[in-house]
């Protein structure tokens, strides 16, 4: 076979591929292509969350129209459709869109499609959440949750708001990875993919201790749900609208009352990213546990 009839064949299946991809659905390519890719690409938690919502798309009729003939239509009718099933906030259904705006980009760059029809949707309008306990409120929530049937809601509650961390993060807490008063986060348990260090107020120590200290395990916590009893102690303590990860924001905005610095806080938080070791060998390393330590809650 000379060079001109190898380039022949080489056309003739590049034409075919393009065939098949034509006639894809938008369905099969997340099945075939995507979920396998994010598979690759994502942790397994953030993962399995993808995959939840890449469930809940591929259920719906437009999926099965050829990916390059969904329509912008198609995606603005699959919205509408979507709200009203799952009665879902704006902001879950800019969540969705921002899923449905990647698939199409990565089908562009596969050169499955050559245009995506939600770029051109727009997002819907959040409302911003501001909501953050007072003092009072807190003491009464602490209260609630001490009187809880969930014994260790209130060990969870507390570590929420003496360290700002995620719930996820809290109820997988291993006693092995407190050293002293800082507690560390491999990077396959923060968003960034990078470790953190949580350093813990004295306060917080002394009531955790009473916890781990009547268990001999490493997990310091059996729970992995507590939405039930956390609302219920909320409504005991008699205070509305407030969901667990607002503890995280009730953190944060007592470190900034207390005048601690914005960039302080975004490392608490992890919002940036930090070099584990360096940070705790640091000589400054000590200002998140001084910020820390001017909260008191007990």
């Amino acid at each position: 076979m000379d060079s001109l009839e190898a380039l022949q064949q080489i056309n003739i299946l590049s034409s075919a591929i393009l065939s098949n991809f034509n006639s894809i659905t938008l369905k099969e390519y997340i099945e075939d292509y995507y979920i396998p890719f994010q598979k690759n690409a994502k942790k397994e938690t953030n993962y399995r969350h993808i995959l939840g919502q890449l469930n809940i798309i591929a259920g719906y009729d437009f999926t099965d129209k050829a990916i390059n003939a969904v329509s912008e239509n198609d995606i603005i009718n699959f919205f509408n459709i979507l709200k009203s099933d799952r009665n879902i906030k704006q902001a879950t259904q800019n969540r969705y869109r921002s899923l449905l705006n990647h698939i199409f980009n990565t089908a562009i760059k596969d050169k499955v499609v050559n245009y995506n029809p939600v770029k051109y949707t727009k997002k819907f309008k959040e409302i911003s959440r501001d909501r953050a306990l007072n003092s009072s409120e807190i003491k009464a929530l602490l209260q609630a949750c001490s009187d809880s049937r969930n014994q260790e809601l209130y060990y969870i509650v507390m570590i929420a708001l003496y360290t700002g961390m995620r719930y996820s993060n809290i109820v997988n807490m291993k006693k092995s990875n407190i050293k002293g008063n800082v507690y560390q986060l491999d990077g396959n348990e923060t968003k960034s993919g990078k470790g953190q260090l949580i350093y813990l107020h004295q306060d917080l120590m002394n009531e955790l201790n009473k916890h781990m200290q009547a268990y001999n395990r490493d997990n310091i916590f059996i729970t992995k749900r507590v939405k039930r009893s956390f609302k219920t102690a909320c409504n005991k303590a008699g205070i509305e609208n407030f969901r667990f990860h607002d503890l995280r924001r009730t953190f944060a905005t007592f470190l900034l009352y207390n005048n601690t610095n914005i960039k302080t806080i975004q490392n608490i938080l992890g919002h940036s990213s930090i070099m584990m070791t360096e940070r705790y060998l640091a000589n400054d390393s000590k200002k998140e546990l001084d910020a820390i330590n001017k909260l008191c809650f007990i």
